[in-house]
């Protein structure tokens, strides 16, 4: 029994662990959302500090990071 609950746990683990690709993936479509806030904020005249709130003051690129965290497809 034991056995057992040891096999099923080892497979779920392995199941649930993404692979190299996705991982790969994942941070490929992170750094292409940073790089699209960072041209967002240039054009629009707040690089490289926010010039508007509710993040008035804070860098550009810490805002980008933040969003793309949260919504990596559709922040920028």
């Amino acid at each position: 029994m034991k056995f057992f609950l040891l096999v099923l746990f080892t497979g779920l683990l392995v199941a649930c662990e993404k692979s190299d690709k996705d991982k790969r993936e994942e941070s490929r479509i992170y750094h292409s959302c940073v790089e699209r806030g960072v041209e967002y904020f240039k054009e629009i005249g707040s690089w490289p500090t926010l010039k508007s709130p509710p993040n008035k003051g804070r860098h550009a690129i810490e805002v980008a990071q933040e969003r793309c965290k949260r919504q990596p497809k559709t922040a920028f």
